[in-house]
């Protein structure tokens, strides 16, 4: 260090040294009780202080050392928060696409059921006009060849038109 010298006597021999708390550097030869320097300005020197007296490419050698040790620290961290979030996205991309196919197999469904029952409704409609009518003008439907009126109780007395054919009579 050959910047290390008392500020007193400009002398870079001694055993020991001392810091005051103004930051001069003294010498033990120089270190007597002054107006200048009161012993209680003389203290040991703080960890934090004893980094002023290191060589300084050791000190950035050391600093640089650490450094990396906590940039590869936070790397590895933030490589293992991505992979994490990038599973998770995946996992969730598969249930909403399993979702969306089973609403677009569902939504299907319904509506050839909607279809179905529309239908359906129409061909009660019809019939429930009919019903309505007096027994003389009522239609005769053709059931497997035999014609006969139709006449029922309740719905569920209904033959399923769908495997029927209805044919419309007229004697």
């Amino acid at each position: 260090m050959d910047w290390f010298h008392c500020n007193q006597c400009f002398k870079k021999t001694g055993s020991k040294f001392a810091v005051s708390s103004c930051g001069h550097i003294f010498c033990d030869a120089c270190i007597k009780p002054t107006a200048a320097i009161r012993p209680s300005q003389m203290m040991l020197m703080k960890p934090q202080e004893k980094v002023f007296f290191q060589d300084p490419l050791k000190l950035f050698q050391s600093r640089l050392k650490h450094l990396t040790q906590v940039a590869t620290f936070q790397q590895s961290q933030m490589t293992l928060i991505t992979a994490h979030f990038k599973r998770k996205s995946s996992d969730l991309d598969k249930q909403l696409k399993d979702v969306t196919d089973q609403s677009y197999r569902q939504i299907s469904e319904l509506k050839r059921e909607n279809s179905e029952l529309k239908r359906e409704n129409s061909e009660l409609k019809l019939e429930n006009a009919d019903l309505k009518k007096p027994f003389s003008k009522r239609r005769l439907y053709r059931i497997c060849g035999v014609p006969q009126v139709v006449r029922c109780q309740s719905s569920e007395s209904l033959p399923k038109y769908s495997s029927i054919n209805f044919v419309h009579f007229q004697p």
